[in-house]
């Protein structure tokens, strides 16, 4: 694997995870929204 590639994979595995933190982030505030 060249570092090329690996760069490009933790580019993509970042944006992953932030994806994944909006989703949960949106999810939460949407149930304690809805919770009041």
């Amino acid at each position: 694997m060249t570092p090329e590639q690996k760069k490009n994979n933790r580019r993509m595995g970042l944006t992953l995870a932030s994806i994944a933190v909006l989703f949960f982030i949106g999810f939460f505030v949407r149930m304690a929204w809805l919770g009041h």
